[in-house]
């Protein structure tokens, strides 16, 4: 697939131009989020059928949003032809076959993060995407955030400098979740996969996407099987911490790390360093939430954020950038090609931690 990055995919919609025929496939929590987007479009868009392994769970949705069909499997749901795009709203394990199918029927998809279990189910995704010409997003709403927006132009007009170090953090002090999320065979991984890939895909974002090149990290579990909380310990088979030293394309090297609990204050920040100037970002406060710094040695000095771009880390938000990319024939608005770069990331990590070794992840082809 060489050149896939430089490709610039092509998108031709062929259902009806004034209603776009919604399939939403996974009836959780999550998917809620997506119906209450697409509702928000009007008559842009129209929710056509849901699909769930639980049929019952379909049937309530589809009612809760006014879709005519609902079904158990995904399959029934894009052998519709009234389906013109779907949201893949399942667990993580199960982001990749239903994706796949989707845009091998012709459908555009919009899938929640993380992209995949894995990188391999990630670049099955990519590879389907270009082969059928269709978009596929990665609901990523901090894509969308105006702090993390204007931090990008920031680095892309040059204004740090080279950059050479980056840091995304994010620490929260009891956060276990517990239900589907600590279970391996249906998450794929735990606080790394969960919440660590908003920090890790936003500073990759804000860098331009240099390629991770080697890995070195831990995974571990320091409470999740003790108990404590409303999980069951019995079934927690993940992660519920994680850190890494990433070695980036371009000299830059990043620390990554994550944790549903530490025995810390709750803390989130987004850091990169250049040789002429420096950034920060708190998503969560404390104020302010963006702070940019220029010079040199001698001569550093903050410089005043005037006015954030527009953005919004609502998911109904991204929900509409998806919508209105198929309405103009693209391209993705959060693209899958190096989106997977934080399953790179993942798994590059997880097999450290597991043989103890730094690990080589440039050799991959994408």
């Amino acid at each position: 697939m060489a050149g896939v990055l430089e490709r610039r995919l092509s998108f031709s919609f062929q259902g009806d131009t004034m209603s776009i025929g919604i399939g939403i496939i996974g009836a959780g929590g999550i998917s809620r989020a997506h119906a209450k987007g697409y509702e928000e479009l009007g008559d842009r868009v129209r929710i056509v059928a849901v699909a769930d392994i639980a049929v019952d769970k379909a049937q309530q949705a589809a009612a809760d949003w006014g879709a005519e069909h609902s079904m158990q499997r995904y399959e029934d749901l894009l052998a519709l032809p009234g389906v013109d795009a779907v949201s893949v709203c399942t667990h993580n394990c199960a982001h990749s076959a239903p994706a796949v199918a989707a845009l091998e029927a012709g459908k555009h998809v919009l899938v929640e993060k993380p992209m995949a279990a894995t990188t391999e189910e990630a670049l099955m995704m990519v590879r389907a995407s270009h082969s059928s010409g269709k978009l596929l997003m990665v609901e990523m709403k901090w894509r969308f955030m105006p702090e993390i927006l204007a931090a990008r132009d920031a680095v892309a007009r040059g204004d740090l400098g080279r950059v050479y170090f980056a840091e995304a953090i994010g620490w929260q002090h009891r956060g276990i979740p517990g239900r589907s999320f600590i279970k391996k065979d249906v998450a794929g991984g735990g606080a790394l996969m969960d919440n660590g890939v908003y920090t890790l895909d936003a500073i990759l974002y804000m860098l331009g996407h240099p390629r991770p090149l080697t890995v070195s990290g831990t995974a571990a579990d320091i409470f999740g099987s003790r108990g404590g909380g409303n999980w069951d310990a019995t079934e927690f088979t993940v992660e519920d911490f994680g850190s890494a030293f990433v070695r980036l394309a371009g000299g830059i090297t990043l620390v990554f790390g994550h944790a549903w609990a530490i025995n810390f204050d709750d803390q989130w920040q987004l850091r990169i360093a250049g040789d002429r100037g420096g950034l920060e970002i708190h998503p969560f406060g404390p104020e302010p939430r963006i702070r940019i710094r220029r010079g040199g040695y001698s001569d550093l000095v903050d410089m005043p954020v005037a006015e954030l771009p527009e953005g919004s880390t609502d998911i109904g938000y991204a929900v509409r950038q998806f919508v209105e990319a198929i309405e103009v024939g693209g391209p993705s608005p959060v693209p899958a090609e190096t989106f997977l770069y934080t399953n790179i990331i993942f798994d590059g990590l997880y097999e450290s931690s597991r043989t103890g070794s730094e690990v080589d992840v440039r050799a991959l082809d994408i």
